[in-house]
């Protein structure tokens, strides 16, 4: 970290597109970065709330050379193959005959946000994809529209983030994977985690608020942390209680309530843990079902 500028958070941007760099964030973009440069592409794999969207659409917006052109896509679970084609094939310009790509001098990376995501079919394919591993192992598809040429895409990369199967997203075939360079994201330490919620919260709790309620930025979020992996070690999943799946998406959400404090009514610190206190009760709390979960949240 001694390498990349201090984090500056500005609060007046949206919650969502706040970036705060850690160890492991620096790591993971070197990889990408690196991979990109050599003409790879690059699968990054990681559980939900891991930050892969945000930070490689981050590095493709602002970290990148003049030469790459980004292009980025969401697939769904309603996603087709002729979707998928008509997208890149708009964003490519004609070569010479059948060759296609960015304009020329450029390089495309192609940002494909859960890439495992498309319905399975009756065969278990996912068309999407299987139109993907076309491209990557014949170097291109052919033209829908008669007489159905064959289109050669050149210059062009895909950075795929993938979630794991469940949830609506499906296992990706071997076939398809074996042209990736895999980046597994794996969970924040508590230490990352601590470190980008008190920068968040404590460049707006500074700016708004005297020096008696910004100063308990770090026990407001030290306690977050401590009491959402709490939840996450006791109230675990079952059948009847499927939807206890806690992710650090549930912990920005009190962070996000405790910014939309008002100074001109929050001015003493019992009330900014009153807020705390409600938020907790607001994301984690009301998601349980039976009384002993509701008794054991409260102790």
């Amino acid at each position: 970290m001694d390498t990349v500028p201090a984090a500056t958070c500005d609060p007046d941007k949206p919650f969502a597109q706040i970036i705060v760099p850690t160890v492991d964030t620096v790591r993971y973009t070197y990889l990408v970065d690196s991979l990109l440069a050599g003409g790879k592409h690059v699968a990054c794999v990681g559980e939900t709330g891991t930050g892969k969207t945000l930070a490689l659409s981050a590095k493709l917006l602002e970290g990148m050379p003049p030469e790459v052109q980004p292009v980025f896509m969401t697939f769904s679970a309603r996603t087709s193959a002729n979707q998928t084609q008509d997208i890149i094939d708009s964003k490519m310009e004609k070569r010479r005959k059948g060759v296609f790509g960015p304009p020329p001098g450029k390089r495309c990376v192609i940002f494909v946000d859960d890439l495992n995501m498309p319905q399975c079919e009756k065969y278990f394919a996912q068309p999407p994809l299987e139109l993907l591993r076309q491209w990557f192992d014949h170097g291109g598809w052919y033209d829908r529209k008669p007489p159905c040429p064959f289109r050669t895409i050149v210059d062009t990369q895909i950075l795929g983030a993938v979630g794991p199967p469940g949830g609506g997203r499906n296992p990706v075939s071997a076939r398809l994977l074996r042209h990736f360079n895999v980046i597994s994201f794996t969970e924040l330490s508590d230490g990352s985690v601590a470190r980008i919620f008190t920068t968040v919260l404590g460049a707006f709790l500074h700016r708004n608020f005297n020096d008696s309620i910004a100063s308990l930025t770090q026990q407001l979020v030290l306690g977050t942390v401590e009491l959402y992996n709490a939840i996450r070690a006791e109230l675990l999943p079952t059948p009847y209680k499927s939807h206890y799946t806690f992710n650090l998406r549930d912990m920005s959400k009190v962070v996000q309530g405790l910014m939309r404090a008002d100074p001109k009514t929050t001015a003493a610190p019992t009330q900014i843990v009153s807020l705390w206190l409600h938020e907790n009760s607001r994301v984690f709390e009301d998601r349980l079902t039976c009384p002993e979960d509701h008794a054991w949240f409260r102790e």
